[in-house]
């Protein structure tokens, strides 16, 4: 059943499609060390200057409320530069955290991510993570 939605949008930003390949590592935090898992891959869906929903197998999806380095050439991409004005880039990658998981038929699911802003306060806590030691 399709749901007949009439309300206001509540998206600040439009959504582009934008089906590219995305690499992305979770991100774990604690005190003077961040481990992070290796790349996973995924295909993305579609991309706005605030957020990304990319595909992944069922079972490598990360957690609700997870913290992930995404890998993708958001640059060449029609929200660049508000991405850019936006988004925690971290070693010419964005940090983002996700916000929704949703099971699709097919064996695979949807990962919805928001990017960090520049100005969340979990902005301060990774812009130094490339100096931190990385345990994988």
């Amino acid at each position: 059943m399709v749901a007949d939605f009439r309300g206001k949008e509540r998206r600040e930003f439009l959504r582009f499609d934008y089906n590219e390949p995305v690499r992305y590592r979770l991100i774990k935090m604690k005190k003077d060390t961040t481990i992070s898992s290796g790349l996973m891959d995924a295909i993305s869906k579609n991309l706005s200057a605030s957020g990304i929903l990319f595909v992944t197998n069922v079972g490598k999806e990360p957690e609700v409320s997870s913290l992930v380095i995404l890998d993708l050439d958001f640059k060449t991409t029609n929200v660049c530069q508000e991405i850019e004005e936006r988004a925690l880039v971290v070693d010419n990658k964005l940090v983002g955290k996700v916000v929704r998981i949703e099971d699709n038929d097919d064996g695979t699911c949807g990962v919805g991510v928001a990017f960090v802003k520049k100005t969340d306060s979990l902005a301060a806590q990774l812009r130094g993570i490339e100096k931190r030691p990385n345990r994988r």
